[in-house]
């Protein structure tokens, strides 16, 4: 359907056993350890702002992973090893380094050359947007490779986000591998398991994901794929065996979303699910219900002007789909959910194509509950459209 880059290993310098945290701050700070691999004993490392004299520490008490560095658990227990962020405060996680808007911002940041995060667990980045992001990209004019493996993620905004974040990496790609993770109960405010996409004025960019095994619930969103308020840019996921179940939407793809006097136009995803569970997502959530949600294009502000010429093509390979709220299914070519301040004629030409698949739970065809529009509200339709084909 596409080619994704195979995610390349890292060079390993040399690798440091750590004990405490006082020794992962050291290890991660140390510019010595450039394409280190810091291999973890089993504790919990609680994060803070200030060391054991009250000094400040670099980067707010952040872990930031330098080029090609590593961070490894206890191969086999995701539990042993528990970074644990609850004690960073709001100050800790800025929108702004040196004048450049960050992005959301993470107790773990990684995303410059190789990265890698295995065997562990990171929780409770109660004052950030995420555990984990990759918002270190722009450091390096490279792609950035990151590997997320056998981790498990609780207790913030989001889980994880992977993402293009700003016109600062425009043009920039994001290639990532996350397997056999747990995202769960993540529910402070917007409550996600997994973030993917090009945000906020990004443009030609490029987010590449292959996940492999893991299971998100417990959030109002399990996992958004999403180019937002981007031009041009493109999200390519491969997804095999992964399973959304207890969230109030198993997972969204929005192909452009428009919002605050910002249009998302030109951007296209690409989704390919092989074997996906989408299976009993009812929980609470203001935002929309249901199994697998489909947009081209959505207009989710007064001021946001509409969206054109998005693509979201996806496919659907004995997935299952059921017991969710509202809808397990659900494809729309373009959605304005305020049309106050003017013309739904703004969203032109945005498409959906929903290709499905194989039997789903391999005892006979899945019925799931669907609806399929090709704009909302509508009729006209101004070009835009959604196709399924069984």
């Amino acid at each position: 359907m596409w080619l994704i880059g195979i995610l390349s290993p890292a060079a390993v310098a040399q690798v440091s056993q750590i004990s405490n945290v006082e020794e992962l701050y050291s290890a991660v700070n140390d510019p010595a350890n450039t394409g280190a691999t810091l291999v973890l004993t089993a504790r919990t490392y609680m994060l803070s702002a200030t060391d054991l004299n009250g000094a400040p520490r670099p980067k707010g008490g952040r872990i930031e992973l330098q080029m090609d560095m590593s961070i490894v658990g206890v191969e086999g227990d995701r539990d042993a090893v528990v970074i644990n962020a609850s004690a960073l405060p709001a100050s800790s996680f800025p929108q702004t380094v040196n004048g450049l808007a960050t992005g959301p911002n993470a107790s773990v940041r990684m995303g410059f050359g190789h990265n890698s995060l295995e065997w562990l667990t990171v929780r409770d980045a109660i004052n950030g947007q995420a555990n984990i992001d990759t918002g270190l990209q722009p450091l390096d004019p490279g792609t950035a490779y990151i590997r997320v493996a056998h981790v498990a993620s609780t207790g913030s905004t989001r889980g994880l986000n992977i993402q293009n974040f700003g016109p600062q990496t425009s043009g920039q790609t994001i290639e990532a591998d996350i397997t056999d993770c747990y995202f769960f109960n993540n529910n402070v405010t917007l409550s996600e398991g997994i973030r993917i996409g090009n945000f906020l004025g990004a443009q030609g960019s490029t987010v590449n994901v292959r996940m492999n095994g893991n299971l998100s619930w417990g959030q109002k969103q399990g996992r958004s794929i999403v180019n937002n308020r981007a031009l041009d840019s493109t999200v390519n996921v491969i997804s095999s065996g992964n399973r959304f179940y207890g969230n109030g939407l198993g997972t969204f793809i929005f192909g452009g979303l428009s919002s605050n006097r910002t249009r998302a136009d030109g951007n296209t995803i690409d989704f390919e699910a092989h074997g996906d569970q989408f299976i009993g997502n009812t929980g609470a959530t203001e935002f929309d219900h249901g199994g697998l949600i489909i947009v081209g294009t959505e207009n989710d502000s007064p001021t946001a002007g509409g969206g054109s010429n998005n693509t979201v093509n996806v496919q659907l390979w004995g997935c299952r789909m059921s017991g969710n709220a509202v809808h397990d299914l659900y494809g729309v070519g373009a959605r304005s959910n305020f049309l106050t301040d003017g013309d739904p004629s703004l969203s032109q030409n945005n498409h959906v194509t929903i290709e499905i698949h194989g039997a789903g739970n391999g005892n006979g065809r899945w019925q799931p509950v669907e609806q399929f529009a090709d704009s909302l509200p509508g009729p006209p339709d101004y070009g835009n459209s959604v196709t399924v084909i069984e």
